[in-house]
């Protein structure tokens, strides 16, 4: 009888864990897709660099725009449909990180991999 309890009282134990996990993922979703996004962007961003050397910031726009992501375990999807919003704080962020240095070349401000 003690036994039976026990296995009553683990599974409702495991029970709420699976659904409080399941909670807390739901409620970080939207910031898990945006995180992935900025990291995919500036994947794209380094290695179009590489390729290149030098870009403008209207040539991180036509790279990253179109970019999407999704989670596994979600149907939900961000896409970047306008990439002028996102491309300053981007740029911002990469400077601050080190993986870029801003260039002044013949009047015009381009961006090289550090």
């Amino acid at each position: 009888m003690i036994s039976f309890i026990l296995k009553v009282l683990l599974f409702a134990i495991t029970i709420t864990f699976l659904l409080a996990w399941g909670y807390i993922k739901q409620q970080r979703k939207n910031e898990e897709l945006l995180n992935k996004l900025y990291k995919k962007i500036e994947g794209k961003i380094v290695t179009e660099l590489k390729k290149r050397k030098e870009l403008t910031i209207k040539d991180m726009e036509g790279i990253i725009k179109g970019t999407k992501v999704s989670l596994f375990w979600s149907k939900n999807k961000v896409m970047v449909t306008e990439p002028k919003i996102l491309i300053k704080n981007l740029v911002v962020d990469m400077i601050n990180k080190g993986l870029i240095v801003e260039v002044f070349n013949k009047g015009s401000k381009k961006y090289k991999l550090k």
